[in-house]
Protein backbone atom coordinates (compact mmCIF):
# COMPACT_ATOMS: atom_id res chain seq x y z
CA UNK A 1 0.00 0.00 0.00
CA UNK A 2 2.85 2.39 1.23
CA UNK A 3 6.11 2.70 -0.94
CA UNK A 4 7.70 5.59 1.62
CA UNK A 5 6.50 7.00 4.62
CA UNK A 6 7.83 9.99 6.10
CA UNK A 7 8.13 9.88 10.08
CA UNK A 8 8.35 13.35 11.67
CA UNK A 9 10.90 13.26 14.52
CA UNK A 10 11.44 16.07 17.80
CA UNK A 11 13.49 12.83 20.02
CA UNK A 12 11.22 13.75 22.58
CA UNK A 13 8.86 10.70 24.23
CA UNK A 14 5.86 12.40 23.36
CA UNK A 15 6.77 10.87 19.96
CA UNK A 16 7.88 7.49 20.30
CA UNK A 17 3.74 6.06 20.15
CA UNK A 18 4.05 7.98 16.72
CA UNK A 19 7.18 5.83 15.55
CA UNK A 20 6.19 3.03 16.38
CA UNK A 21 2.91 3.27 14.53
CA UNK A 22 5.39 4.65 11.58
CA UNK A 23 7.63 1.58 11.88
CA UNK A 24 4.86 -0.79 12.24
CA UNK A 25 3.22 0.04 8.97
CA UNK A 26 6.59 0.54 7.18
CA UNK A 27 7.14 -3.05 8.27
CA UNK A 28 3.77 -4.26 6.78
CA UNK A 29 3.93 -2.69 3.92
CA UNK A 30 7.70 -3.31 3.16
CA UNK A 31 7.73 0.52 2.82
CA UNK A 32 10.67 2.71 3.30
CA UNK A 33 10.97 4.83 6.52
CA UNK A 34 12.15 8.12 5.96
CA UNK A 35 12.68 9.70 9.60
CA UNK A 36 13.52 13.69 9.54
CA UNK A 37 14.41 16.30 12.69
CA UNK A 38 14.25 19.74 11.39
CA UNK A 39 16.47 22.09 13.70
CA UNK A 40 14.71 25.27 13.47
CA UNK A 41 17.34 27.64 11.61
CA UNK A 42 16.90 31.71 11.53
CA UNK A 43 17.37 30.78 7.68
CA UNK A 44 17.84 27.78 6.24
CA UNK A 45 20.58 28.63 4.35
CA UNK A 46 22.75 30.50 6.87
CA UNK A 47 24.63 27.43 7.71
CA UNK A 48 23.96 27.49 11.49
CA UNK A 49 21.48 26.39 13.83
CA UNK A 50 20.17 27.45 16.90
CA UNK A 51 20.08 24.77 19.78
CA UNK A 52 17.34 24.93 22.16
CA UNK A 53 19.86 26.83 24.77
CA UNK A 54 19.54 29.75 22.24
CA UNK A 55 23.43 28.30 21.27
CA UNK A 56 24.33 28.98 17.61
CA UNK A 57 26.59 26.04 15.50
CA UNK A 58 27.80 24.98 12.29
CA UNK A 59 25.33 22.92 10.84
CA UNK A 60 27.93 20.35 9.37
CA UNK A 61 29.22 19.24 12.65
CA UNK A 62 25.34 19.20 14.48
CA UNK A 63 24.15 16.92 11.35
CA UNK A 64 26.04 14.43 11.74
CA UNK A 65 25.81 14.65 15.71
CA UNK A 66 22.04 14.29 15.37
CA UNK A 67 21.72 11.49 13.13
CA UNK A 68 24.31 9.75 15.00
CA UNK A 69 21.82 10.39 18.12
CA UNK A 70 18.52 9.46 15.73
CA UNK A 71 20.27 6.36 14.96
CA UNK A 72 21.06 5.37 18.34
CA UNK A 73 17.87 6.90 19.44
CA UNK A 74 15.21 5.01 17.21
CA UNK A 75 17.61 1.79 16.05
CA UNK A 76 17.14 0.62 19.47
CA UNK A 77 13.74 0.23 19.14
CA UNK A 78 13.41 -1.93 16.06
CA UNK A 79 13.85 -5.95 16.61
CA UNK A 80 16.02 -6.09 13.57
CA UNK A 81 19.75 -5.33 13.25
CA UNK A 82 21.06 -3.00 10.98
CA UNK A 83 17.75 -2.24 9.34
CA UNK A 84 18.42 -1.29 5.55
CA UNK A 85 14.96 0.22 5.24
CA UNK A 86 15.19 3.12 7.83
CA UNK A 87 16.95 6.57 6.36
CA UNK A 88 17.42 9.31 8.81
CA UNK A 89 17.38 12.86 7.44
CA UNK A 90 18.62 16.20 9.31
CA UNK A 91 17.42 19.38 7.87
CA UNK A 92 17.60 23.00 9.11
CA UNK A 93 14.96 25.49 8.58
CA UNK A 94 11.35 25.91 9.23
CA UNK A 95 10.06 22.65 10.59
CA UNK A 96 6.54 22.44 8.73
CA UNK A 97 8.19 23.56 5.37
CA UNK A 98 11.25 21.28 5.36
CA UNK A 99 9.03 18.41 6.47
CA UNK A 100 6.38 19.20 2.96
CA UNK A 101 10.31 19.69 1.07
CA UNK A 102 11.41 16.56 2.51
CA UNK A 103 8.17 14.49 1.15
CA UNK A 104 7.87 15.92 -1.69
CA UNK A 105 11.60 15.24 -2.90
CA UNK A 106 11.44 11.35 -1.58
CA UNK A 107 7.95 11.38 -3.23
CA UNK A 108 6.42 10.00 0.17
CA UNK A 109 2.42 8.05 0.72
CA UNK A 110 1.97 8.71 4.02
CA UNK A 111 3.90 11.15 6.69
CA UNK A 112 3.23 10.28 10.38
CA UNK A 113 3.96 12.72 12.98
CA UNK A 114 3.10 13.24 16.76
CA UNK A 115 0.22 15.57 17.42
CA UNK A 116 2.62 18.50 18.98
CA UNK A 117 6.52 19.09 20.98
CA UNK A 118 6.74 19.28 24.53
CA UNK A 119 9.91 21.67 24.15
CA UNK A 120 9.67 24.30 26.71
CA UNK A 121 6.96 26.68 26.69
CA UNK A 122 6.09 25.42 22.94
CA UNK A 123 2.88 23.42 24.52
CA UNK A 124 0.12 25.20 25.01
CA UNK A 125 -2.39 24.06 27.54
CA UNK A 126 -6.00 24.88 27.14
CA UNK A 127 -8.84 23.54 29.78
CA UNK A 128 -6.55 20.86 30.88
CA UNK A 129 -6.19 19.34 27.19
CA UNK A 130 -3.43 19.73 25.08
CA UNK A 131 -3.33 21.61 21.68
CA UNK A 132 -2.54 20.21 18.15
CA UNK A 133 1.36 21.95 17.65
CA UNK A 134 1.48 24.29 14.52
CA UNK A 135 3.88 22.18 12.40
CA UNK A 136 1.24 19.28 12.45
CA UNK A 137 -1.29 21.61 11.58
CA UNK A 138 0.76 23.33 9.18
CA UNK A 139 1.85 19.84 7.70
CA UNK A 140 -1.57 18.05 7.79
CA UNK A 141 -3.24 21.27 6.24
CA UNK A 142 -0.28 21.69 3.27
CA UNK A 143 0.94 18.17 2.61
CA UNK A 144 0.03 16.28 -1.23
CA UNK A 145 -0.51 12.90 0.69
CA UNK A 146 -1.94 11.67 3.66
CA UNK A 147 -0.80 12.81 7.16
CA UNK A 148 -1.15 10.72 10.04
CA UNK A 149 -1.09 12.40 13.17
CA UNK A 150 -0.73 9.98 16.67
CA UNK A 151 -0.85 10.51 19.52
CA UNK A 152 -0.34 8.14 22.63
CA UNK A 153 -3.88 6.85 23.99
CA UNK A 154 -2.76 8.81 27.22
CA UNK A 155 -2.53 11.79 25.61
CA UNK A 156 -5.68 13.69 25.19
CA UNK A 157 -5.67 16.23 22.41
CA UNK A 158 -7.75 19.55 21.76
CA UNK A 159 -8.81 21.52 18.59
CA UNK A 160 -9.48 25.08 20.02
CA UNK A 161 -12.60 27.03 18.17
CA UNK A 162 -14.02 23.42 17.07
CA UNK A 163 -17.82 22.99 18.21
CA UNK A 164 -18.35 19.77 19.16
Amino acid sequence: MYKRILFCSDLYPACDYAFAAALDLAERCQAELIVIHVLESRHRYSGHVITEDGEVWASSEVFEKLRHKMQDYYLMRVEQENPDFIQFVVRAGVPWVEILRVAKKHDVDLIVMGPYSVKGSVLSVVSGQRCLGSNAQAVSLRARCPVSIVASPKQRIALTGVDA
